[in-house]
């Protein structure tokens, strides 16, 4: 990956391979053309002018790629809590730990930020109909955008056991597919799919927009705290959250308002952990032991067994920045997960509970400093009572085989059914 010496000066923004380095034509490529490496938006820095107000997409626009303030379609996410932890501090033995509550945002995610950045970045780029593969939290979050914009069409697919984690009424805008599979499975089905109705595929972990997206809370938390972090931690499956909140940092950094970049730490579920694992043994690339089948876990929002692609970047973030990825087992995510509703009054998923629960661990082991500044993303909450969308259709793995229209065959009805409790975390 290129560091701080690719973000340079231009003109708004351009396009660049974080890993090769060259530039590219503005349009909606989210992958290098030549090295397969991720585009990102390098912002001109030079002419950054933050505005102050609640509207994230107002205050920070000149580091959004976007080209037109009148594109910025804001859902009302953003300019959520951001605290000191004093009780749950103490009892931990950290003096300075601060958390950036997501769970304030309107689906209880921090995923409601992607779907402003992404469906603004995608008028601007003429898009009408998208696909996108989730397991619930981005696709609920832009199920919840696309129902309140008019003349944007999206096409879910979801692996049918995450069913539950689909949080959005029925709508003619939004066409929901359940696969016969895990997270990779509905990705596949997805990519086919646009690929034979010619609609763009939204791209996960590659949509430069998402990182974007996800940068912004980390920016609030940076202008939020009284003292910069020297650790930040995320709960992480893809990691695109982490990347982005590297880039947000390196962009401070650049502009005088970081004065060093904080140590990155990505957490896992030791259930899932193949990221974990592999930084572990010291692996550049993610190998066929470190794949996990049929991931389970309580966090659902980061159960990703198959992190080949996006690992060598989270990778990299977490090596050039002293911090570290871990994981953590269930019982220190409950008990970090409760510790926080007892001492601070605030309920989060459990993904959000992985990423706190490592800094108890890493408190304990004694790498993480008593009197260091720690920032925690909490990235969501517990959704109770939502609605799940009732008209889909399941299909499986290898679906669809030949040529399909936009709609395919229209979707088969079943039961909807909604827990007691969803989480509502990011990856």
């Amino acid at each position: 990956m290129r560091d701080s010496s690719s973000i340079r000066r231009g003109s708004g923004f351009s396009l660049a391979c974080v890993v090769c380095g060259r530039l590219k034509d503005d349009g909606p490529a989210n992958r290098c053309g030549e090295c397969g490496g991720a585009v990102d938006a390098i912002h001109d820095l030079g002419s950054v002018s933050l505005e102050k107000g609640h509207n994230p997409l107002q205050t920070y626009f000149d580091l959004l790629p976007l080209r037109s303030r009148d594109s910025a379609t804001w859902l009302g996410e953003g300019d959520t809590p951001c605290f000191p932890a004093e009780e749950f501090g103490r009892r931990v033995g950290l003096s300075r730990l601060v958390l950036k509550d997501e769970s304030a945002n309107p689906t209880l995610s921090t995923k409601d930020r992607i779907a402003s950045v992404g469906l603004s970045r995608l008028a601007e780029l003429g898009v009408k109909r998208f696909v996108m593969a989730s397991t619930g939290n981005s696709s609920t979050s832009y199920a919840r955008g696309v129902q309140l914009l008019d003349g944007v069409e999206m096409a879910l697919f979801c692996g049918r056991r995450f069913r539950h984690r689909l949080n959005y009424p029925d709508h003619d805008a939004v066409s929901t597919y359940l696969v016969e599979g895990d997270f990779v499975s509905a990705g596949a089905a997805a990519r086919r799919f646009a690929d034979r109705t010619g609609a763009f595929f939204e791209g996960g972990f590659f949509n430069l927009a998402r990182r974007e997206g996800l940068k912004l809370a980390y920016l609030e938390a940076f202008d939020q705290m009284d003292a910069p972090p020297e650790y930040v931690f995320q709960a992480v499956s893809s990691g695109m959250g982490l990347l982005g909140a590297y880039k947000g940092a390196l962009e401070y950094r650049f502009l005088g308002r970081l004065s060093a970049l904080p140590r990155f730490v990505a957490v896992q579920q030791e259930s899932c952990a193949p990221m974990a694992q592999a930084y572990r043994e010291g692996a550049s690339a993610i190998s066929e032991r470190h794949v996990v089948r049929e991931p389970h876990g309580i966090a659902e929002a980061i159960l990703r067994g198959d992190p080949t692609r996006t690992y060598p970047y989270i990778r990299y973030v977490c090596d050039t920045t002293g911090g570290r990825i871990l994981a953590v087992g269930e019982s220190e995510i409950r008990e970090a997960r409760d510790l926080l509703e007892e001492t601070e009054g605030v309920s989060v998923c459990y993904a959000s509970a992985t990423a706190l629960a490592g800094t108890v661990r890493m408190r304990r082991e004694g790498t993480l400093p008593p009197d260091a500044p720690v920032l925690v993303n909490l990235t969501g909450g517990v959704r109770t009572g939502w609605p799940t969308p009732s008209r889909h259709r399941v299909v499986d793995a290898s679906w669809p085989e030949g040529p399909v229209g936009w709609d395919g065959e229209p979707p088969a009805a079943e039961d909807a059914r909604t827990t007691p409790e969803e989480d509502a975390c990011a990856r």
